[in-house]
């Protein structure tokens, strides 16, 4: 990766206070830990390897002089004070945990560039009229426990100690156990909340995990809204009976009425948006036999959309579509809306901040719409929040082959640095 990272190192612009090889250096080591076979990164919460990485980022954010904490569930923060300490603080972060045999750039890259923003900040003028604080939130990814968002959703209260004792890992530890294991205290989640009103904006660079700023050359995205996912639960019942022996019109086939709902909810999202999407990618037929009718199956369609009327739409057509193709092949159907996220738009003014910035800088960019969640959709629901995405080779992203060109890496960084100026005075 280090021979691949450094490749563009001539080609990145030259940004006053922001060091290209620091930034390269940080993005390996971190890299490292946690570091698979395949080349990945395997990174879960309250794991031996997450906590190292928050030591060796803690490490970096006390050698740039910040004041660093760390709340009662492992979220981290590292606090620049303003010039005037009374007025609401400027967060900017991630997370540093991964998927399984994931990519060393999600997350990793917007915890690194945050505090690099910081640090110029610090070398070219001191401090900033707000305080800032760079945050580093536990299990956005919620690759052990389900669910993700975690260290987001426990700062904003989203979170019960009931809920730490319901999530369980593979192995059947809960979150509220591994959370004990790790030195911090379930009991104590009122002492993690933050305030709304104590945090002016926050603000995230991530890579795109996607293929449009590549397809158009552009250095920067920025983002104009969060789309909301709702998953909608379909249940289909007809008759098992032999592949054999029955004739195709005397069929109540469950996995046929799967495959024409599955054709008809890729054309759907087309006809409400240019942002509109609807995904099934979980199918399960029973008895699922290469010699036995389906009598049943069972699918997740996770609908999204910036616009929550149009995503809401979208939801309605689909349970429309079902119930039409069910009763036109003879099968029961079922649809239970098991998850329902208002998207997050980002406020104008933010909009315009970056997008200033970026025609100062000189780099080229786009408005984009972000389909993942991400920490800023939690922080968007409280306080003014905003993204800049930077270009994914070939939109890989949770695997191995994630990687994001260094010149791209600093051309984020530098322009969360110029927005982080104008926001925090």
């Amino acid at each position: 990766m280090k021979k691949r990272l450094l490749e563009t190192k001539p080609d990145c612009r030259d940004y006053p206070f922001l060091d290209p090889d620091i930034l390269a250096q940080r993005l390996l080591d971190m890299a490292d830990i946690g570091k698979t076979e395949n080349g990945g990164v395997t990174r879960f919460v309250y794991s031996e390897e997450e906590l190292k990485a928050k030591e060796l980022f803690r490490s970096w954010m006390e050698q740039a002089g910040l004041t660093v904490r760390k709340d009662d569930v492992g979220n981290l923060y590292g606090r620049l004070e303003g010039t005037n300490p009374d007025l609401p603080a400027v967060w900017t972060g991630s997370h540093l945990d991964t998927v399984p045999d994931g990519g060393a750039f999600d997350g990793a890259l917007g915890c690194i560039s945050s505090l690099m923003a910081v640090e110029a900040v610090i070398e070219e003028q001191g401090r900033l009229t707000h305080p800032v604080e760079v945050v580093v939130f536990i299990d956005e990814e919620g690759s052990r426990f389900g669910g993700g968002l975690l260290g987001s959703r426990m700062a904003m209260g989203e979170v019960t100690k009931e809920d730490l004792f319901q999530m369980r890992d593979d192995y059947d530890t809960t979150a509220a156990e591994a959370m004990k294991r790790c030195g911090h205290t379930p009991n104590k989640l009122k002492h993690c909340l933050v305030p709304p009103e104590s945090i002016e904006a926050f603000l995230e660079v991530h890579v795109e995990q996607g293929k449009q700023l590549e397809q158009t050359d552009g250095s920067v995205g920025i983002v104009h809204g969060i789309a909301g996912p709702s998953w909608l639960e379909i249940t289909l019942k007809g008759e098992t009976d032999h592949a054999g022996n029955t004739p195709m019109d005397m069929r109540r086939d469950a996995a046929a009425a799967a495959a024409e709902i599955m054709t008809a909810v890729e054309a759907i999202p087309a006809g409400y948006s240019s942002t509109a999407v609807a995904t099934i990618g979980k199918l399960t037929l029973t008895p699922n036999g290469s010699n036995v009718i389906a009598g049943r199956a069972d699918l997740i369609v996770d609908i999204r959309d910036i616009e929550e009327d149009t995503r809401d739409a979208m939801i309605r057509h689909i349970e429309q579509t079902v119930l039409d193709i069910a009763e036109k092949r003879n099968v029961e159907s079922e649809t239970l809306l098991q998850v329902r996220i208002p998207p997050v738009p980002v406020p104008e003014w933010l909009q315009h901040r970056m997008e200033s910035a970026a025609q100062m800088l000189g780099l080229p960019y786009q408005y984009l719409a972000s389909g993942a969640g991400h920490d800023a959709m939690i922080l968007g629901r409280y306080v003014p929040s905003g993204m800049i995405f930077v270009p994914s080779v070939e939109g890989r992203s949770h695997s191995p082959e994630e990687f994001t060109e260094l010149k791209d890496c600093l051309d984020g960084t530098a322009l969360l640095l110029e927005t982080l100026k104008t926001v925090g005075g």
